[in-house]
């Protein structure tokens, strides 16, 4: 049974001044554009802090201090709409429901940084765009919005990207960061990430809308809370309490760990306040960006498949985002 539905803008009072830059013509897209350079870093800062392909540092422990960053700068933000309007007002119905999607993170950022070692940063971006697809079909399930012809035609461009990728990784045996590839494990790892990550993003979006009176900062601090708890546990199973949570940082780590922290504050930002197809064009436009970071840097040589992947996907997102 699909939930009631919600408008794509929350109208509030609180709200005028993200209203405001929302409908800026100028400040929006350039945020947008910002978030998307934000996106694609992470591959490859992830990469480039990595060891012979695996990372200096347990996985749980950097989400871990993620998930710290971004509830420090949450409550900052919060407290400076406290000295306005007062103490908000805790209620134990709108703190839960963010246990669930903060699982879900939970799961995805960590399974995130093993993928690293499975495939490319190009080829992570493209494969990670079939949460458009995932998202969509769970929008049409939970939500209830129903899907066109064109939308469905750009979720099969997109399983055909995706298939076009999968085999060309699979016959290459390849594992330098100048080739595309991807392994078997890497490709079930993507189907859990994608799967996970289309249910986490509509369900946040359906809880961040739900109640308008309730302030996106305190929203975050509750989803934040839940992720370090969970996060503190897997830390613990991962090193099992012997090593320091900084254990093999490097400049690159830490640079990560602030590029992820503006990114889940400027994700939660665009689900409130606008949806999840904002989101998706997002993560679409983060493959050319990607591609182009992993060919300057790591002197990566796409080859025509790669280039076939990506027009699909391009295509795909074209197709749905002007097909209304």
């Amino acid at each position: 049974m699909a939930f009631q539905k919600l408008p794509l803008v929350i109208n509030e009072s609180k709200a005028f001044t993200i209203q405001e830059l929302i409908n800026n013509p100028i400040l929006w897209p350039l945020a947008l554009m910002l978030e998307v350079l934000i996106y694609s870093s992470y591959g490859i800062l992830i990469n480039l802090g990595s060891a012979d392909g695996r990372a200096t540092f347990e996985s749980a422990s950097l989400i871990l201090v993620i998930e710290m960053v971004k509830l420090i700068l949450s409550i900052a933000m919060l407290w400076q709409e406290v000295s306005h309007t007062g103490l908000p007002r805790f209620r134990l119905k709108d703190i839960v429901p963010f246990s669930v999607p903060a699982l879900c993170y939970c799961f995805n950022n960590n399974i995130s940084v093993y993928m690293q070692a499975e495939m490319d940063p190009a080829t992570f971006q493209v494969l990670c765009n079939l949460k458009i697809a995932s998202t969509a079909l769970l929008y049409r399930i939970i939500i209830g919005r129903k899907l066109n012809n064109r939308q469905w035609l750009s979720l099969v461009l997109l399983s055909l990207a995706g298939g076009i990728n999968g085999y060309q990784g699979l016959t290459d045996q390849t594992r330098s960061l100048k080739e595309i590839h991807v392994t078997g494990t890497g490709l079930i790892m993507t189907v859990l990430y994608c799967s996970t990550s289309g249910f986490a993003g509509v369900y946040t979006e359906y809880i961040l809308k739900k109640d308008s009176k309730v302030s996106l900062s305190l929203q975050n601090c509750y989803l934040y809370t839940f992720g370090i708890v969970l996060n503190f546990f897997a830390w613990i199973v991962q090193s099992d309490g012997k090593e320091n949570i900084f254990h093999g940082y490097s400049v690159y780590a830490w640079a990560a760990i602030f590029a992820q922290a503006l990114n889940g504050l400027m994700m939660s930002l665009i689900m409130k306040y606008s949806s999840n197809i904002v989101r998706l064009f997002i993560i679409s436009s983060a493959i050319p960006v990607a591609t182009l970071l992993s060919m300057l840097i790591f002197h990566l040589q796409p080859d025509i498949s790669f280039f076939l992947v990506t027009v699909l996907v391009m295509l795909a997102v074209f197709l749905y985002n002007h097909s209304r």
